[in-house]
């Protein structure tokens, strides 16, 4: 009997251990998860439900835990959580994973989803406000007036309050929100924490009145709340407060910079861990990072110009430094995923080769900068040109281009007077041949190479390549020998038509190869529509250009029925192939979620093209090059070069050949060749860049193919060696 006793209280003492283990490790990941370090918030809340916990514990670390996940956009990971929670909660229980569920279809664009949600959770009165609250959200902008104003007077938990003045503030009404944040500041249950947001919400309020000195008063109250705070609970919020007192403080002051420095330094430490995307739904990058570090570009240049010497070179540095940092954050960004970037930033950078210079086109709020650098040095320039009138020509410029308009030289040269006349005889001082476009917002959708001066396209006097950002370049020189190649594609396709035809996501593709008018015309019958569809996805000339690499390199070839998914999946892991190139169509959105590849069965996703490139045997032999070709960016979006730079990167690929627009059949096979030709064979050649110059200047020389619609479309990005 003593002895069933002591294992009794044996496994009751372990329990109470497992429980109180537990009761830690939830209240560890709320701390982490308040502060906004989610990775590790994630992984705390993880170890809780591995250790045994009560049922209560498990849902409240459950519950916990998908907030993280949608705080950290990883949305597939956040459903798989909730499904079992919601299948297993009862009565009260379930109010608050309901939240979870409604703001997870909000964030995947499913509103009536997310309305039902909500509406379930009114019943609740422990979530009946948040509830209301998340309605407000869903609702016409009249219709959330109404209701804001309704909850006013009844919303007493700070929580609520801050929540109320947030949305109060977005709809410009800022007495409301004014009043919801003042009760909060009076209410005794408010903590330090959400004073602090309260007053530093109140100050951006006075901020937007032009009322900056008491702004300035209030964020500094706010500032003095942080001190009574462990570090973890106030690093995010510093981040906010000092990029709010950089605009607080008297313009291009040295305060104003310094307070600018120190929010971009908080920022670069919290960065892995902040969310992709803010309460509301809307990036993190669009409403932070990139303002804070463009405002911080913007003085550093300002106090650059009035600077010599190392002074000036040190400022210059930092500026490119933060320009560096912020192109990582939008990869980030677009990739959904923080981890990825940060395996390849940093640690590649070599000094520049002469001759090579690396361009940054800084579009500020009242001027452009183009920041340059080659191996002797930084020198900002300024550019005479409107940043608006910039880019609404660049725009234009590539849909002139890209639909074979008229007119487009005289766009075209107007975008070279603001973006390469200023720099025209420092390049020829410092004997440039090659330049290293840095682009960002729509500049990246137009090719360098096509900017005219009235006598000759960029291209018949410079090498041409980008970068997504030096610091995520590998600017090595390349191994010598014979580059070994997988050359895959299709130019018939098979049953991923079926796909095509039917899925919602399929429609820009089949837009551009059919027209709206014809898509609508397909009537409901499958057959019709896959035959269609099948008929003008073919690419003629793909048996051709395969036919002609495989004269040139050594290279293991997959073509229509033979280029599936699995078959490509087999030959990447089998590996040693320096060059992968891919002929067959693909599109590249303003999301890695909306890009992919067409093979003969079934897509190739960014992220399951990546994941295949990712093999054991290319981490031992690197990529050298992967080629897309007949893919495209999706048109008009300027994110989309994202993809196709993204693609390499994730695959650790040191460059990508791509194209910005449909491409030519013949002109295709006809630059293919002699891009290969001139480097492929070797592996070395002239230069990835050079040898592309080369066979575009071949297109631009042939009467048939003089057009920029032709030969500028193809782009290089990363290592251009």
């Amino acid at each position: 009997m003593r002895w069933y006793f002591g294992i009794g209280l044996l496994l009751w003492t372990g329990s109470l251990l497992a429980q109180g283990q537990a009761a830690a490790l939830i209240a560890e990941g709320r701390a982490l998860r308040d502060s906004g370090r989610l990775y590790q918030a994630a992984n705390r809340l993880q170890d809780a439900l591995k250790a045994d916990p009560t049922a209560p514990q498990r849902l409240e670390a459950g519950s916990l835990r998908v907030d993280v996940l949608l705080q950290a956009s990883r949305l597939d990971e956040a459903q798989a959580e909730l499904q079992p929670l919601l299948a297993n909660a009862q009565g009260e229980a379930r109010a608050p994973l309901l939240l979870e569920q409604g703001r997870l279809a909000l964030l995947r664009g499913q509103p009536a989803t997310a309305e039902q949600a909500f509406t379930e959770a009114l019943a609740t009165p422990a979530t009946r406000w948040r509830a209301e609250l998340n309605l407000a959200v869903l609702e016409p902008e009249a219709a959330r007036r109404a209701r804001l104003q309704r909850l006013a007077p009844l919303l007493t938990e700070p929580a609520l309050l801050l929540n109320h003045a947030a949305q109060s503030a977005a709809l410009g009404e800022a007495q409301q929100a004014h009043s919801a944040l003042q009760r909060l500041l009076a209410s005794p249950s408010s903590q330090p924490r959400q004073r602090a947001q309260a007053q530093q919400m109140l100050a951006a309020l006075y901020e937007a009145q032009q009322r900056p000195s008491e702004a300035l008063q209030l964020n500094r109250q706010a500032m003095a709340q942080l001190d009574a705070l462990p570090e973890a609970l106030q690093a995010d919020l510093r981040v906010l407060l000092q990029w709010q007192q950089g605009r607080l403080l008297p313009k291009n002051s040295a305060a104003a910079l310094a307070a600018r420095q120190r929010a971009v330094g908080q920022l670069q430490l919290l960065r892995d861990d902040w969310p992709l995307l803010g309460p509301d739904g809307r990036s993190s990058f669009q409403t932070l990072f990139e303002p804070l570090y463009l405002e911080l570009v913007d003085s550093l240049l300002r106090r650059a110009a009035q600077s010599q010497g190392e002074s000036q070179q040190a400022l210059l540095r930092q500026a490119r430094d933060t320009v560096e940092q912020l192109r990582q954050a939008e990869l980030q960004d677009y990739l959904g995923d923080r981890c990825e970037v940060d395996a390849v930033k940093g640690g590649s950078r070599t000094e520049l080769p002469p001759g090579t210079v690396v361009v940054y086109p800084l579009l500020l709020g009242d001027r452009i900068e183009l920041l340059l650098e080659d191996h002797q040095g930084l020198v900002a320039l300024r550019s005479p040109a409107a940043p608006q009138a910039v880019r609404e020509g660049a725009a234009d410029l590539a849909r002139r281009l890209r639909e074979r308009l008229p007119a487009h030289l005289l766009v075209s040269q107007r975008l070279h007077a603001a973006l390469l006349a200023p720099i025209d005889a420092w390049l020829q001082e410092r004997g440039a041949d090659t330049l290293i476009w840095v682009s960002d917002g729509v500049l990246r959708l137009v090719p360098m190479a096509a900017l005219h001066d009235g006598k000759a396209y960029a291209l018949q006097r410079y090498r041409m390549a980008s970068s997504l950002g030096m610091s995520m370049t590998n600017t090595q020189a390349p191994p010598t020998g014979a580059a070994y190649a997988l050359v895959a594609g299709a130019g018939r396709f098979g049953p991923v038509v079926e796909k095509l035809a039917q899925e919602a996501w399929a429609q820009p593709l089949r837009r551009q190869l059919l027209g709206a008018e014809a898509e609508s015309a397909l009537g409901t019958s499958r057959s019709v529509q896959e035959a269609r569809l099948r008929d003008a996805l073919e690419l003629p000339g793909v048996s051709l250009e395969l036919a002609a690499l495989e004269r040139l390199l050594a290279s293991r070839s997959l073509q229509d029925a033979g280029f599936t998914v699995p078959s490509f999946s087999g030959a990447v892991q089998a590996g040693g192939y320096r060059v992968v190139h891919v002929a067959s169509h693909g599109v590249f959105g303003g999301s890695a979620a909306s890009s992919y590849l067409l093979a003969y069965d079934d897509l190739l996703t960014l992220s399951g093209l990546t994941q295949l490139l990712q093999s054991d045997a290319t981490r031992k032999q690197p990529i050298e090059l992967l080629t897309l070709s007949a893919c495209q960016t999706a048109e008009g979006n300027d994110r989309a070069p994202l993809g196709i730079a993204g693609a390499a990167m994730k695959a650790r690929a040191r460059s990508v050949l791509g194209t910005l627009w449909p491409v030519d059949d013949a002109a295709t096979v006809e630059l293919m060749k002699r891009f290969y030709g001139d480097w492929g064979s070797s592996g070395v050649g002239p230069g990835k860049a050079a040898a592309l110059r080369e066979a575009q200047l071949q297109l631009l020389q042939n009467a048939d193919t003089r057009h920029p619609y032709y030969w500028a479309p193809f782009t290089l990005i990363g290592n251009w060696r």
